[in-house]
């Protein structure tokens, strides 16, 4: 008995039965999708059963539904588009003002900026004076009391002598320095008196401006916050009503189905294009030969001998695993 060419047979049954299952699922796909079309075309065209009848009601209501959402989305896209257009003539009002304020407030603040700068160096300086005073009067008394003791030293050598002059003329130049400071202390606090005088002129000025700004950047946040807000408000409702008008065409899907198999059954084309049923009854044909083959193919096998098969099968596992065994020891 051949125990070879059965499962030789069996296999390429069942690859030809895998393949033409896949081309059977492709083609009743696009079937469906046939007879849905020749359903969205030809569905006035004819009366039909009342079930049918039902479904061709059904896609009046999904229709009425679907014109009320798109009137809907297009009332609320037009809402959208004013929002949007008031909005973007705010921005520009907004801009030009800040613009505007923005000029001014550089026009005064310019010279109370540089009030500042000055008033900031005047008193970086004008603890100096303080502080060279006492430094200067530590400095006379050392110098008086070293004259005082070089007085009285004897002899009194040339380098003495010298050092008396230098020391007498440093007692008498530090009560002058002492004199200048003082006038400059008294002219700087004069000046840092003036300055922020100056600053306190200009502070009201500059309060002005800043108060302003504040108020129409305020005023512009408000607004654009609320605008924004309903805009965003609008676009998700709009979003929700395309999607649920997604949904009613997703559901037509069915019904238009139905009535293409009516009309594809009782031999009905649309007018304005007749091919639609041809295609319907092409792919008909088509899904019956697939089948066809299916079932011509599942009568083979069962035709065969199972005992028979199995030992087949056996038989070749058992010759492929040997020819694996030997190219893999032939590699190595």
């Amino acid at each position: 008995m051949d125990y070879f060419t059965p499962g030789l047979r069996e296999l390429a049954r069942k690859l030809s039965r895998q393949t033409a299952r896949r081309r059977l699922a492709a083609l009743q796909r696009h079937l469906a999708k046939a007879e849905a079309e020749l359903g969205l075309l030809g569905w006035q065209q004819a009366d039909y059963d009342p079930e049918t009848q039902r479904q061709v009601q059904e896609i009046h209501n999904v229709e009425r539904e679907q014109s009320r959402l798109t009137n809907d989305a297009a009332s609320l896209a037009n809402e959208i588009r004013h929002l949007q257009t008031e909005r973007a003539s705010l921005q520009r009002s907004y801009d030009e003002s800040r613009k505007q304020l923005d000029t001014e407030r550089r026009r005064v603040r310019e010279p109370y900026e540089t009030i500042e700068r000055q008033l900031a160096e005047k008193r970086k300086i004008e603890p100096n004076f303080v502080r060279r005073i006492p430094d200067l009067d530590r400095e006379l008394r050392e110098a008086q009391k070293m004259y005082s003791e070089l007085l009285t030293r004897t002899p009194q050598t040339p380098q003495i002598r010298q050092e008396l002059v230098r020391l007498r003329e440093r007692t008498v130049a530090i009560p002058n320095e002492k004199s200048d400071l003082r006038t400059q202390h008294l002219r700087t606090v004069s000046e840092i008196r003036a300055l922020e005088e100056g600053l306190e002129t200009q502070k009201p000025f500059v309060d002005s401006i800043e108060e302003r700004i504040r108020i129409l950047d305020a005023d512009w946040g408000a607004q654009e916050t609320v605008l924004s807000g309903a805009i965003k408000t609008k676009e998700e409702e709009k979003a929700k009503i395309e999607i649920l008008a997604d949904a009613l065409e997703s559901a037509k899907a069915n019904p238009y189905q139905q009535i293409g198999q009516v009309l594809a059954d009782n031999n009905i084309a649309p007018v304005n294009q007749p091919q639609a049923l041809d295609k319907v009854k092409r792919l008909r044909f088509d899904v019956g030969e697939v089948k066809q083959i299916i079932l011509e193919s599942e009568a083979g096998t069962a035709k065969e001998n199972p005992q028979v098969l199995k030992i087949s099968f056996i038989l070749w596992v058992l010759i492929v695993c040997g020819l694996l065994a030997i190219a893999i020891a032939a590699l190595h």
